[in-house]
């Protein structure tokens, strides 16, 4: 993974961590992953925050910093596409929302 200077506070994403990532703090960074802490970089994978309203695969309308997001990645007609899926409470499961 490679190691950045964050740029900005967040959120570590690694499963069972959660904590504050501060600005000026060296971290591991995939698109896929988001952001976490050196020591999380093995970690088991957490949910992404939803930073922005979306609507989730069942239909229900997410507000921003509700349920989460996961990125799928595929080909389509010989063109690589990567988006971010928005997944609300219910499609995340129970405890396992952000």
């Amino acid at each position: 993974m490679p190691t950045i200077v964050a740029k900005k506070a967040g959120t570590c994403t690694a499963a069972g961590c959660g904590g504050r990532i501060l600005k000026g703090e060296h971290v591991e960074y995939f698109a896929a992953t988001g952001t976490r802490h050196l020591e999380c970089a093995s970690a088991e994978q957490g949910r992404r925050p939803n930073l922005r309203a979306g609507r989730c695969r069942c239909g229900a309308q997410v507000a921003p910093r509700e349920g989460s997001i996961q990125l799928e990645e595929k080909t389509r007609g010989g063109r690589f596409v990567r988006r971010w899926l928005v997944l609300c409470a219910r499609c995340v499961g129970p405890g396992l929302s952000s």
